[in-house]
């Protein structure tokens, strides 16, 4: 039999174990503790460390946007954008004058005696929403930039896909390569053929009603504008791209033939001075317009071409600010630059619309304040708005997610009803209680 001291001392030993046992285990615990602190606080120093280098990144490309905005003013860029603007503003105004303009004028009794008068001024497709006998769903500057946005989609093609810039030419011509050329044709020539601010101002003009008394608000015809306005660029767009796939085939195969190399092609002679000879032709036919337009002004006494002239030396200013703003987009996943371009040029244009119709009232249409603002409404706020780029930027992202792109319906009916807002914002306070405004006017007769 075992003793009672043996049993006493198998006892104790089991306690001291079980109490070694439960040290050690408040040990393990104590320094698994102290591991899981040391981690979380290493933890939460990353992250304050991977939140300071996010803000000194975002800094950094802060501080590089504003460089490339501040700096690369490549000079042969900027006589393209110049020039090519030129046309876009010009080729817009004619187009517009044809498929309504002149049909508008000749209701109101402002008659434009030159070369296009006698064909266009019976072709009564689009109206400014200013007339009795149109309300202008169909808005003055639609069929301009349905061709705008067409062009631009026949000189951009398919994102996608590595085309030729120039469709209608072989892919080793000179002129594939000249950057500042394509600038000029996509940003300048494009961009100022189209305009998102006169047809926004022609929108909150009819929204505000206060331009024809006869007709009074027509929102219902203006939220139609913006709807028709919206599709028809997208549309035309889609089919330029269309009619540029069409020219590739037929000049450059090998794009969409992976059999057939370049080096299969037959190799074409070309004239080595393309280089500098395009942009001296090019300015030379954009000194000839302006000055037809400037005998047209002070020879013929035509106002129309005081305005024109004006346009065309001021659209420019707006041409490279746009081109500028660009770089800003790709910021917050959105096409940031172009929003701001628009957002800018639909203030400017709604200010100077109410004040060329207060002034309008007062002095009449033949003076030189009158087409002078008209004309920068028309060239700096008409050219540093776009519609034939937010039309490819709207397909670009549609296509990203080809079942439905809440991004593009966001950015699309986000702008425009951004812009209506702040163009009624503007305008109506101006026309209505502003020195000859409406209001002011019958406020004005009422006192004794």
């Amino acid at each position: 039999m075992v003793s009672t001291a043996t049993k006493l001392d198998n006892v104790g030993m089991r306690r001291r174990g079980d109490n070694a046992n439960t040290t050690s285990l408040l040990q393990d615990d104590k320094e698994k503790g102290d591991e899981e602190y040391t981690r979380k606080v290493s933890t939460s120093d990353n992250f304050i460390l991977d939140d300071n280098e996010e803000d000194d990144e975002d800094e950094e490309e802060l501080e590089s946007i504003v460089k490339n905005m501040c700096t690369n003013w490549n000079a042969l860029h900027i006589l393209y954008l110049s020039l090519f603007s030129v046309i876009g503003v010009s080729v817009r105004v004619f187009v517009g004058r044809f498929f309504g303009g002149d049909c508008e004028s000749n209701f109101q009794g402002h008659t434009i005696n030159d070369w296009m008068w006698p064909l266009s001024h019976k072709i009564c497709i689009t109206a400014d929403g200013q007339t009795e006998q149109y309300g202008g769903a169909l808005f003055i500057d639609l069929p301009a930039n349905m061709l705008g946005s067409l062009l631009m989609g026949y000189f951009t093609g398919h994102h996608h896909m590595e085309l030729p810039a120039l469709p209608c030419m072989h892919h080793d011509h000179p002129l594939q390569s000249e950057e500042g050329l394509h600038a000029g044709l996509k940003t300048a020539l494009c961009g100022s053929f189209t305009t998102f601010s006169s047809w926004n101002s022609q929108m909150v003009l009819m929204m505000d009603g206060t331009a024809n008394p006869y007709l009074g608000s027509q929102v219902l015809a203006a939220l139609f504008g913006y709807i028709i306005g919206l599709q028809a660029a997208v549309t035309s767009f889609r089919v330029g791209r269309t009619l540029a796939a069409c020219t590739h085939v037929k000049r450059n195969p090998h794009v969409f033939d992976s059999a057939m190399s370049k080096m299969s092609l037959i190799p074409r002679w070309h004239h080595k001075h393309l280089s500098w000879f395009t942009p001296v032709v090019v300015c030379i036919l954009i000194a000839l317009i302006i000055c037809l337009y400037i005998a047209g002004d002070l020879y013929w006494g035509i106002a129309f071409y005081r305005q024109l002239w004006i346009a065309c030396l001021s659209c420019p200013l707006g041409t490279i600010l746009r081109w500028k703003l660009s770089t800003l987009n790709g910021r917050l996943g959105y096409p940031t630059g172009t929003f701001m371009a628009n957002f800018l040029a639909s203030i400017l244009s709604a200010g100077l619309t109410a004040w060329s119709i207060i002034e309008s009232i007062d002095k009449g249409a033949q003076r030189w304040e009158i087409p002078a603002i008209k004309a920068v409404s028309l060239g700096v706020a008409g050219s540093l708005s776009t519609v034939s780029t937010f039309a490819k930027e709207c397909v670009e992202m549609t296509e990203k997610d080809t079942l439905y792109s809440k991004k593009q319906f966001y950015y699309s009916h986000g702008t425009m009803l951004i812009c209506c807002f702040v163009g009624l914002a503007v305008y109506s306070p101006i026309v209505r209680y502003g020195e000859g405004g409406q209001y002011r006017a019958y406020e004005e007769s009422l006192s004794p």
